[in-house]
């Protein structure tokens, strides 16, 4: 996918915003800490990597638990490689023993170095820690960080013996300082289901999400496709830039942010089994629940009963999607409902914020993936700051992170299916009043599609070339789509500025 960092610095400016945290107001709660969680892990082992299916040098990797492929249903995995080629990207199936999370990350790194775009991690695979004072002052904190496998060649150190809440110099195993170049070079997702048992069966939760997220890719939602951004009161100056982002992706999101609007029972009994396929709830939290103003809490339990039909969470609400928590909030969002695909949330205070660079992408084609490196990238533009180190560290992405959001409103499944094809080129991207590609085929058409998939320009590609004119067109995200006379097709992301 094409690199948006730096035109999205241009589109959309770089201040930081000054937001208030989500976390959570109870100030006796106590989210669970590096040292019960590594009590209860198995002890590190070297890294065994064992081949299940593929070839060295894929682009996007499914890492097992060392033995979990044998618990899946028969035909699931094979199904769950298919349908990610369908998408053009090769895989590589391996299981691994649990070992330091450094050593999962070296290779990482040298699959990197073989072409490597992605990866997912399923099972109980080492978790990676980190420690940050937060620059708010309310907090600091100790938590999970997969941003650790994201970013290979940054700096990241352990130095520091209880940091933040002490400043002993040594090693607790603890990441506690960071530098050098932090922008990511891969996606990762997680897909942790063993400290669920109290929503139900680990094995059947892994087998149920990926049949969900096959017949998903299938079949697609009905249409309209309504999504909703449901702030609290907090973050009700900001709500109507949070909506205008999203609509990069779906235009038919519904705002809810009156003060009196939004509470507990509303999101409970009318939001989560309304007619959504994405929900981003903008409220305090843990890891557990959700605290509404005036209320009442939305618990983790509440969530399978309330039958929700959305697919996809951006959960704004602190320390939600900290997956090493049991029944983390955020994993069953994701992993646990009769309709759920994937949640992105912080395992500590803070959460996403500058959401269009997340959510443009996905309106062209993006997969989740891809749109969270290139949110990644355009805030890692020029370094991290203590206040973007401070918000951001414990974001994660919860899910199949290959899932493409806008797969079937824009067609992308009939689109570059083999691996092989040539890639449009333009001429300027972004570009303004005219937009010209060539791609080495003598004859065909050139459509260009705004992010709701609607055409809104095309022309007749002769002598590999086609020029359209697009100055008309409000400035954003669009997708190219090139057809040759021979029927294949290619597409490719553009910006158009004003």
């Amino acid at each position: 996918m094409l690199d948006l960092t730096l035109i999205f610095l241009v589109l959309f400016g770089g201040v930081y915003d000054e937001t208030p945290l989500t976390i959570n107001p109870d100030p006796s709660f106590v989210e669970g800490t590096y040292e019960e969680w590594i009590a209860d892990q198995p002890q590190y082992l070297p890294l065994v990597v064992t081949s299940i299916a593929g070839s060295d040098g894929a682009d996007f990797v499914l890492i097992f638990e060392d033995g979990l492929t044998d618990s899946l249903d028969a035909g699931l995995l094979d199904q769950w490689t298919t349908d990610i080629a369908s998408q053009g990207l090769s895989t590589e199936v391996v299981e691994v023993t649990y070992s330091t999370p450094e050593e999962l990350k070296t290779y990482l790194t040298d699959k990197y170095n073989d072409g490597l775009e992605g990866a997912v991690l399923v099972g109980n695979l080492p978790a990676p820690w980190s420690a940050y004072s937060d620059s708010s002052a309310k907090s600091s904190q100790t938590f999970p960080c997969d941003y650790f496998y994201m970013d290979l060649d940054g700096d990241w150190e352990d130095n520091w013996i209880g940091y933040p809440f002490q400043v002993i110099p040594g090693s607790d195993g603890i990441y506690d300082t960071f530098h050098g170049t932090l922008d990511p070079e891969i996606y990762v997702g997680r897909i942790k289901v063993d400290n669920l048992t109290a929503v139900g069966d680990p094995t059947e939760i892994l087998n149920d999400y990926l049949e969900r997220i096959h017949e998903w890719r299938l079949n697609g939602d009905p249409e309209p496709l309504n999504a909703l951004c449901y702030v609290d009161d907090d973050w009700i100056p900001w709500a109507p830039e949070y909506r205008g982002s999203m609509q990069y992706l779906y235009p038919n999101t519904e705002l809810v942010s009156d003060a009196a609007a939004t509470n507990g029972t509303d999101y409970l009994e009318n939001r989560l089994p309304g007619n959504y396929v994405w929900i981003s709830p903008f409220v305090h939290s843990n890891s557990a629940l959700h605290s509404w103003s005036p209320g009442p809490l939305t618990t983790w339990d509440e969530l399978v009963p309330a039958l929700p039909q959305a697919h996809f969470y951006n959960l704004f609400a602190c320390s939600n999607a900290r997956f090493t928590n049991i029944h983390s909030m955020g994993a069953v969002y994701a992993y646990c409902t009769a309709s759920s695909l994937a949640s992105v949330g912080s395992t500590k205070s803070g959460a996403m914020l500058h959401f269009t660079p997340f959510y443009s992408p996905l309106g062209t084609g993006s997969s989740l993936g891809e749109a969270y490196r290139d949110w990644w990238g355009y805030i890692s533009q020029g370094g991290l700051s203590p206040g973007e180190l401070s918000w951001h560290l414990g974001m994660v992405v919860l899910g199949d992170p290959t899932l493409i959001p806008a797969m079937h409103t824009l067609g992308i499944e009939e689109s570059g299916s083999g691996t092989d094809l040539p890639e449009i080129a333009f001429a300027g991207n972004p570009c303004c009043g005219s937009l010209s590609v060539s791609y080495p085929a003598d004859h065909g058409t050139l459509d260009l599609y705004d992010t709701t998939g609607r055409l809104v320009a095309t022309g007749i590609l002769a002598d590999s070339a086609c020029t359209l004119r697009v100055g008309s067109l409000n400035a954003g995200c669009y997708i190219a789509r090139v057809t040759t006379a021979g029927g294949t097709t290619a597409s490719a992301s553009v910006i158009i500025l004003k």
